[in-house]
C-alpha cells in the first residue's frame, strides 16, 4: 500500500463520553487512562469548542499509539 493509503487507513474517530468509573468492568486488558483523565474533564463538556478540543487530543493520542504498534489488541474488530 501506498503512504497515502495507509494513512488513511491509519485515522481514528474518537468520541467522549461521561461515565461512572464504579461501573466499568475489568477486563484482562489495562490502558492508560491517566493521560486521558487529564484531556477530558467535566469542564469539557460545558460547550462544544472544548469538547472539539478534547476530541482532537484524544485522536492524537490514538493515532501515535496506533502507529507504535502498542496496544495491537486494542485497535483490533472483534470476533464473534
Amino acid at each position: 500500500m501506498g503512504k497515502k493509503r495507509v494513512a488513511k487507513r491509519s485515522k481514528v474517530k474518537p468520541f467522549i463520553k461521561v461515565i461512572n468509573y464504579n461501573h466499568m468492568m475489568p477486563t484482562r486488558y489495562g490502558l492508560d487512562l491517566e493521560s486521558l483523565k487529564s484531556v477530558v474533564t467535566l469542564d469539557s463538556f460545558k460547550e462544544p469548542s472544548q469538547r472539539e478540543e478534547s476530541k482532537k487530543a484524544i485522536k492524537k493520542l490514538f493515532e501515535e499509539r496506533y502507529n507504535s504498534g502498542k496496544n495491537k489488541w486494542f485497535f483490533s474488530k472483534l470476533r464473534f
